[in-house]
């Protein structure tokens, strides 16, 4: 029997066979903007099974370890760890530092809290260190906010490469400014494409500067749950190239008032996340008067609640229906009729396709989706499925 002998196998054959095994998780995408990506992006075991790999992979021998030790860098997270973390990303690495092969940096707020005037310095160190950085996340803190304390002033930081900020704003942290300010960073990142804010913003931190706060590139904007003076706040940003919006967390009346009017008109994409707070009260209506200039709406038929019909102009040109279940509802078999419904039955002359994510095939078995499908075709609209061959009747 032949053997290759692997030692004989090129570097880039190598790289190619461990980026496979340790393939990045879509956060790495960072400007990307997929349908439903963002209702699926928590923590899976996939993540730590590449994490584990990475990690045997590096301790095989020291070629492997040069190989793979600027993948195991790619996505960092600073925890109990950030003097060693802060030490390895100086460490030479090729041409520079190690901490150039940084795209992901996870950042809690109690790394950079400032008790004292310098308590901040080792995280400013680790972003110092992260040049290529292209995401950064302040999460949401695990322990009680108070006990983080923000009692001095904090530097802030250019990040000219970055493209994604998911930011969890902290009103007390916003207070000590810099890399602990939303505004601060934003200022600091002209380069930004993807911006997911939650978070409730108080008077006390709301921008009372004259300085216009205008991101050129920023293509997404993921609003999770913040309440009317955030979302006052957001329009009077200046977002020239926002295309997409993604609601994760339902809105009041009035922030739909004011945000639609704001950003509906240059909008390409609305997508309504996976909540259940979207079952409580019509947010498609909302959405649909406040951007009737729309070409595609994204929404999951099981956590959103059914709107009446529909008839006023409207532009949409393609719908995504997800079907992810929903073990809250009482009557979930109800859900895909109802929506498909409202479909059928409204106004939608520019409408040419509805595509369906996530597992259908206890639906499209029924009586009413085949008329469904009936009613869309002989309208010229296509109803197809992501992962299955088209459901159109011929």
């Amino acid at each position: 029997m032949f053997r290759y002998d692997h030692r004989l196998l090129p570097p880039e054959l190598w790289l190619s066979i461990i980026r496979w095994a340790t393939y990045p998780q879509p956060r790495l995408d960072v400007s990307t903007f997929d349908p439903f990506l963002a209702s699926f992006e928590q923590p899976t075991k996939g993540d730590v099974d590449a994490l584990t790999v990475k990690y045997a992979v590096v301790q095989v021998c020291r070629l492997w370890r040069d190989f793979v030790l600027s993948i195991l860098y790619e996505d960092v997270r600073v925890r109990h760890g950030a003097h060693a973390l802060a030490e390895a990303l100086g460490e030479r690495y090729g041409d520079g530092q190690l901490g150039r092969c940084v795209r992901r940096l996870e950042l809690p707020y109690h790394h950079t809290g400032t008790a004292t005037y310098y308590s901040s310095d080792l995280a400013l160190q680790i972003l110092q260190s992260c040049p290529a950085l292209e995401t950064l996340v302040r999460p949401c803190m695990e322990r009680p906010p108070d006990e983080v304390r923000f009692e001095f002033p904090i530097r802030s930081h250019p990040f000219p490469n970055l493209k994604r900020l998911e930011w969890w704003h902290y009103n007390h942290a916003a207070r000590s400014g810099g890399i602990n300010s939303l505004t601060d960073v934003l200022h600091h990142s002209p380069n930004l494409q993807y911006l997911t804010v939650g978070g409730e913003l108080w008077m006390s931190s709301a921008n009372s500067t004259v300085r216009v706060l205008e991101l050129p590139v920023l293509t997404t904007l993921r609003i999770r749950r913040i309440n009317f003076l955030f979302i006052r706040e957001i329009c009077r940003w200046q977002l020239p190239s926002l295309a997409h919006v993604i609601m994760e967390f339902p809105l009041d009346q009035n922030a739909h008032e004011v945000i639609w009017e704001e950003f509906g008109p240059r909008l390409c994409t609305v997508e309504i996340g996976r909540h259940v707070g979207f079952l409580l009260s019509d947010q498609i209506t909302f959405f649909l008067r406040g951007c009737p200039q729309i070409k595609t709406f994204h929404y999951f038929i099981y956590f959103t609640s059914p709107p009446p019909i529909f008839n006023q102009p409207c532009a949409l040109q393609c719908i995504y229906l997800h079907s992810h279940p929903c073990h809250m509802l009482a009557d979930s078999e109800q859900f895909p009729r109802r929506h498909l419904s409202f479909l059928s039955q409204s106004t939608f002359p520019a409408l040419r396709r509805i595509i369906l994510y996530g597992d259908w095939k206890n639906i499209i078995t029924e009586s009413y989706f085949k008329v469904f499908v009936q009613i869309m075709n002989s309208r010229g609209c296509l109803v197809e499925h992501t992962n299955e061959s088209s459901c159109t009747q011929s």
